[in-house]
């Protein structure tokens, strides 16, 4: 008895905590960095730099860099967005699930071939599986038979 008790209470605790350990943005995009790193103003006056979490974007410099940012900022630029995130990265931008009036922005990217599933920081099957669709079809990055993922691509760079 006491058991099953304690079983419900520490369900009970765990929700509490992931619930209280997310945060929430409501904002306008009025900056776009690359294809996964963007800037949104808040109340007006505050920005605030977000990465988009789960995905990895190609660099500027790289095939589909500039592609990939121009398509992010037709989803979201100028639009409202709702950021849901629950730490910083170690360049203390918001590590963030986007949303533009329901959409999620994060798997979209990776839905049309326009940044990779960052499988070092993402367990996520379902960004998984729509990389491994893009791939399929060769969307976007996936029509190159060549792609380098931009960890690779920085990797690269910094040897040099």
């Amino acid at each position: 008895m006491w058991t099953l008790k304690l079983f419900f209470m520490l369900i009970v605790i765990a929700f509490t905590n992931v619930s209280y350990a997310q945060s929430i943005l409501h904002g306008k995009v009025v900056r776009i960095l690359d294809g996964d790193t963007y800037e949104i103003l808040i109340n007006g006056n505050t920005t605030y730099k977000i990465r988009m979490t789960d995905i990895d974007a190609p660099e500027k410099s790289q095939d589909f860099g500039q592609r990939s940012k121009q398509t992010l900022s037709a989803l979201i630029f100028g639009k409202d967005v709702k950021v849901i995130y629950d730490k910083l990265d170690r360049n203390k931008r918001i590590l963030g699930h986007t949303y533009q009036n329901g959409l999620y922005i994060n798997l979209i990217m990776v839905q049309k071939g326009m940044a990779w599933h960052f499988k070092k920081y993402s367990s996520d099957q379902t960004f998984a599986q729509a990389e491994q669709f893009a791939r399929n079809q060769k969307i976007g990055i996936w029509s190159k038979s060549n792609a380098i993922a931009p960890w690779d691509y920085r990797s690269s760079r910094r040897k040099h």
